[in-house]
């Protein structure tokens, strides 16, 4: 029987190039793959600033390498070593779980007959946000469990609490699709869109942010009940709604009296041009998500939506970077500003489902 490969010829035989740097921000270890990507030995990089070794075209990535609690992913980048370019890649740094002090940098290149396009280039969601498959795999068994858990209490409750573990199941089962759609969104996979009742959603995730919260906030409404039915993939609107009512709740934390609100009505000039066709398309049901927060500092409200950029200490700037590209999925659009009275507004537009025949 042949032994079992070493740690060490793991690590070495690799096809991503594997850079470990310390709090310094030193490389103090590169695999054979980082010395071909960058064409440079081991030993001329060992004990360089990592920050200085390589380079992206988004400034703020090059920032990440020499954060110490930067732990983020990006797909199609171009990365620069010595003002020489290292084509597009997919970059990945984390701390290791075992001593945060020690950072892994991943490249993995990416072929130019690639599906990355020239095109996307001019728009600033040219970021993808991947989950990678270790990371749904760990979060995935815990959920397994929980769901068990939840199946298996169900069968003690009484009908009056039976609703509370119902609600454990769809949840594990909607972060469960998440966790697959994650995966897939450098895929382009079209969103599953059909006909919804818009009101329904934003109940669930508001019951779902109330519970979470044990009632520590209340989530106000106003809605159009005569809204028709839109058209929209529900799982990924459900994710949308989600994230900007988690975002609202964070920031009316601090707030003495923390109002949150959303709000559902039909405009009927809302047109937008359509990010896979120019010509202006009707978009005229909104949702506007709005909280008397603090709002979002004048120098990032331009870039609010960009992966990568965050108003949290520990946010990895992600969230809005995915409501933006799953409102495009969608054929829909996104929108942020402050109103006359500073409250910080989210506004969705969302397209009608096409009326049944008669």
């Amino acid at each position: 029987m042949s032994e079992q490969p070493s740690a060490d010829q793991i690590y070495a035989g690799l096809n991503d190039a594997l850079l470990i740097v310390d709090s310094g921000h030193r490389i103090v270890r590169i695999n054979p793959a980082g010395e071909a990507l960058l064409g440079t030995s081991g030993k001329h990089l060992i004990g360089r600033n990592i920050g200085e070794t390589l380079e992206f075209a988004d400034p703020r990535l090059t920032s990440a390498l020499t954060d110490p609690e930067a732990n983020l992913a990006a797909r199609s980048v171009s990365v620069f070593h010595g003002g020489r370019d290292l084509g597009q890649v997919d970059f990945d740094i984390h701390t290791l779980l075992a001593d945060p002090q020690w950072r892994i940098v991943s490249l993995t290149s990416i072929r130019q007959e690639g599906p990355f396009s020239a095109n996307d280039a001019t728009d600033q969601s040219i970021f993808s946000v991947r989950a990678p498959d270790i990371l749904s795999h760990e979060i995935k068994n815990p959920l397994a469990a929980i769901n068990g858990a939840a199946q298996l209490l169900d069968r003690q409750l009484n009908e009056d609490q039976k609703p509370l573990t119902q609600m454990i199941k769809s949840e594990v089962e909607r972060v469960v699709k998440l966790l697959d759609r994650m995966q897939t969104l450098s895929s382009n996979q079209p969103a599953q869109i059909q006909p919804v009742n818009i009101h329904s959603l934003i109940d669930q995730a508001r019951q779902s942010l109330e519970t979470a919260m044990k009632g520590r906030i209340k989530v106000g409404d106003a809605f159009d009940p005569s809204l028709p039915d839109v058209l929209i993939d529900p799982d990924a609107m459900m994710q949308v709604l989600t994230n900007l009512l988690s975002n609202a709740s964070d920031a009316v934390r601090d707030v003495d009296k923390p109002i949150i609100r959303i709000i559902t009505r039909y405009s009927f000039g809302a047109s937008f041009s359509s990010h896979r066709n120019q010509d202006a398309v009707r978009l005229p049901v909104e949702i506007i998500v709005c909280d008397n927060g603090p709002g979002i500092p004048k120098e990032l409200e331009q870039e609010v939506f960009s992966p990568f950029v965050s108003t949290k200490s520990e946010g990895q700037g992600l969230g809005l970077a995915l409501v933006k590209k799953l409102m495009r999925d969608m054929n829909g659009q996104i929108r942020y500003d402050r109103s006359d009275d500073l409250q910080t507004r989210f506004t969705l537009f969302l397209p009608l489902a096409p009326r049944p025949a008669a």
